[in-house]
């Protein structure tokens, strides 16, 4: 079975791997992939691998990064020209962002402070995580909204604690987000960020990709029982996704739902 953890902090995958900046051949699969997030037009992940961060292209490309030795990363996105990727310091955990303009070079561009935190959603101006227990059980809510001045710690009214966010995606009129729990994921929208509403559930997924299209929410995400690919909106039915069956959801860039298969990065248009 497949449980929230698995679809929140990244597949296993089997992929070819980077021993120096570049692309490159040989060593070992990575540990876990993040979202998925558009690099000059080419959709790319950040996988771990051999203790280190690489980024892969879905062009079959494999870059070792810098900057990442200390991170424990969850979601990837992008804001149109440069990259945010979003987790915490890893050891106790401090909920930290990273930002990079050609996906190899990071520097760190937010922390929390004084608690147990995570981010495990970004886009390009908010990110979600929460404050945790001991077991990393998420416990309260916490978001950042990227201002003028930087990255600033913003309220969040609306969404259920307890709950890590699976998923995060702006909408012409605001952001919508992701939560899975035993059952489903509980899906939420918001127009600042701040306060949240809900939506109809989707029932038996994992939720780990949304994007605003026709005036629906779309979803992609795994079976919770089984992993199968499926996609659908949300309201609507479950259907099989146009992927492979071991296709693990990832999230969605641009026009794009991003996937990991047989140890590549895969995207299929929406």
């Amino acid at each position: 079975m497949l449980d929230r953890r698995t679809f929140v902090l990244g597949a296993a995958v089997t992929a070819v791997a980077a021993t120096s900046v570049g692309t490159a051949h040989a060593a070992a699969p990575p540990a876990h992939a993040t979202g998925a997030a558009s690099l000059g037009g080419t959709p790319v992940t950040l996988a771990r691998i051999d203790g280190r961060w690489a980024l892969l292209g879905d062009n079959g490309s494999v870059r070792i990064t810098t900057g990442l030795d200390n991170a424990d990363l969850v979601d990837l996105a992008d804001d149109g020209t440069r990259l945010v990727a979003a987790g915490s310091l890893a050891g106790d955990p401090v909920a930290a962002l990273w930002t990079s303009t050609d996906g190899v070079t990071w520097h760190e561009a937010r922390r929390l402070h004084g608690t147990r935190s995570e981010f495990t959603a970004v886009t390009g101006t908010l990110a979600l995580g929460s404050v945790v227990r001991h077991e990393r059980a998420a416990e309260v809510r916490v978001a950042v909204r990227r201002t003028a001045s930087g990255w600033t710690t913003t309220p969040v009214r609306g969404l259920a604690d307890g709950l890590l966010a699976s998923a995060l995606a702006t909408t012409p009129g605001g952001f919508v987000c992701a939560s899975v729990d035993s059952a489903g994921t509980r899906v939420h929208t918001s127009a600042d960020g701040v306060a949240w509403s809900e939506l109809p559930r989707v029932e038996g997924v994992a939720v780990r990709g949304l994007v605003a299209t026709s005036g629906a929410v779309r979803w992609f995400g795994n079976e919770i029982a089984g992993s199968a690919p499926l996609t659908g909106v949300v309201g609507g039915s479950p259907s099989p996704a146009a992927v492979p069956a071991d296709a693990k959801a990832l999230g969605v860039t641009g026009a794009r739902s991003a996937w990991l298969s047989g140890g590549r990065l895969l995207t299929t248009a929406i």
